[in-house]
């Protein structure tokens, strides 16, 4: 049974509403969206808080609009200047760029991020399915048939086989908060995520000398190793399948052949790596402390699969899922920013709705 949407200033779940619609309502949220090309601002914010609410309260845009229209102390209450039907949601939503929404989210959620360091950092790195949740009754699905769509067959520890994206997503682990996501069709090997999810960090100045970057085994390689240590100066905290062999940990551990062209430097590189590198080798073996880090991120995606729809959000194509989970990163990210100081806090959140 679907319940309406009653406004009481007093539940405290309209007041976290409230609080995340004041950021969406910043003026600098505008400057923001402005930066990146977006013109019809006001309409735009009014789609974006339209399908916050849906997701809020995991209701279809129809309805939730349906309320909306016949509900002014709903309006009201959650300072909408303006109302769109459900196809003008859509609409808005379907003719942005999906760089740019990222790019206006990213940007969003480091304006807000008051534990955000500049140095220092941990970052939590792990993927998760995406499922479109097709039903296509008992008709046979093969690759050849769906070589035309975004969506491709991928597979998932929880999930098995199923038609759709993966999510690779990084999250902070001082404030728990999502700063960058990459969406890929089909399931491809976490080892190969490493290298690019490194580039786009760097690319948009989220890592910087001595960060550490957490990962399962799945994103276990060498070449990880010496792509983290060598070209980003980060230290690589993969959790270790069996032993590590040491011959070609020393050969990733020698000083890049770059740092020797560099006369005047040469001696500083060369003690900045090796610190990086006794850093690395005293955290490895620090294997609890590296899964209980990580298992904050298998929290949050719990929390966004079961709390904000993104088991199911029925994207067929690239764009469409790409777009829904800047929505729902940023989303997620207002909610961690208000409700979340401490693991405890990522459980009970993951666990239940809200408070």
């Amino acid at each position: 049974m679907i319940h309406g949407l009653n406004y009481d200033e007093q539940d405290p779940n309209y007041m976290l509403l409230n609080k995340i619609f004041d950021v969406i309502d910043y003026r600098s949220t505008d400057n923001i969206l402005a930066r990146n090309g977006f013109k019809r601002i006001k309409r735009f914010k009014t789609a974006i808080k339209t399908i916050f609410l849906s997701s809020f309260f995991e209701n279809d845009v129809s309805f939730t609009v349906n309320e909306l229209f016949n509900k002014f102390k709903l309006v009201e209450g959650l300072n909408f200047e303006m109302l769109l039907t459900a196809q003008e949601v859509y609409e808005e939503i379907s003719s942005c760029n999906k760089d740019n929404l990222q790019n206006a989210i990213n940007s969003i959620l480091k304006k807000i991020n008051k534990g955000y360091k500049s140095k220092n950092r941990t970052l939590i790195v792990d993927g998760s399915s995406a499922d479109t949740d097709i039903n296509f009754g008992s008709k046979k699905v093969t690759k050849k048939s769906i070589e035309d769509r975004d969506y491709k067959w991928a597979w998932g520890t929880a999930l098995g086989w199923y038609l759709g994206f993966k999510i690779t997503l990084v999250l902070d682990y001082d404030t728990k908060m999502p700063v960058l996501f990459l969406l890929s069709s089909g399931s491809p090997h976490d080892t190969k995520m490493v290298p690019l999810i490194l580039k786009e960090l760097k690319r948009i100045k989220l890592i910087s000398t001595g960060d550490k970057i957490l990962l399962d085994r799945g994103y276990y390689s060498y070449y990880n190793y010496k792509i983290a240590l060598k070209t980003y100066k980060i230290i690589p905290l993969i959790l270790v399948k069996g032993k590590l062999n040491m011959k070609k940990m020393n050969s990733i551990f020698s000083y890049p052949l770059d740092y020797f062209y560099n006369k005047r430097n040469t001696n500083k590189l060369k003690r900045e790596y090796k610190k990086l590198v006794n850093e690395l080798m005293a955290n490895l073996p620090n294997r609890k402390v590296i899964k209980y880090k990580r298992s904050i991120i298998e929290d949050y995606f719990k929390f966004i699969k079961e709390g904000l729809g993104f088991k199911h959000l029925h994207k067929y194509t690239f764009e469409s899922m790409h777009k829904a989970t800047s929505l729902i990163v940023l989303l997620s990210g207002l909610i961690i920013h208000y409700c979340v100081d401490t693991k405890n806090d990522f459980q009970m959140l993951s666990e239940s709705k809200y408070f």
